[in-house]
């Protein structure tokens, strides 16, 4: 397998991409600090733009569906906030001050029972498919950078494991 890099004549973002994604049909959807999202075909050509954001967006994951054109895409904002957003790019939950400061990654579980985040604050974060609180799994007083979670069994019991906090 050989790893193809192609570069566009003119880009379609004007600022940093701040987070790519995959969906279920195989499309990529890139979202940049001007502030918009841009959806791209198997073959790395631009279809067309999805959704414009009030915020930077720092990560996003879609929900893993198996059923096409259930597509959710939970959007990770700098200003603390999490978007639920449509494949067509409506909105359709915002939780607002999920974290206090930028949230900085977040995770579906394999199964979309769950969505895990972390932020600036420390903290990393459960949440339910609906976007409901249920814990704050850690609190460290440091920025979170990344995570991973692992299923461990069939009672929905998912762990941290692997994150990475700034020194």
């Amino acid at each position: 397998m050989r790893f193809k890099i192609k570069k566009l004549e003119k880009g379609k973002h004007t600022d940093i991409v701040t987070a790519v994604s995959w969906n279920t049909s195989n499309e990529l959807v890139s979202v940049s600090e001007d502030l918009n999202a841009y959806k791209w075909d198997f073959n790395g050509e631009p279809v067309n733009k999805v959704f414009d954001l009030d915020t930077p967006c720092m990560d996003m994951d879609w929900f893993p569906s198996a059923r096409a054109g259930n597509d959710l895409l939970a959007v990770a904002c700098a200003n603390g906030s999490i978007k639920l957003m449509s494949k067509l790019g409506r909105v359709e939950k915002t939780v607002d001050k999920a974290h206090s400061g930028c949230i900085t990654c977040l995770k579906w579980t394999y199964d979309g029972a769950a969505l895990a985040t972390a932020g600036e604050d420390g903290s990393i974060k459960v949440w339910s498919k609906n976007i409901e609180m249920r814990s704050t799994l850690v609190h460290m007083g440091k920025t979170v950078y990344n995570l991973s979670l692992i299923h461990i069994c069939r009672c929905r019991r998912y762990a941290v494991c692997r994150s990475r906090w700034s020194p």
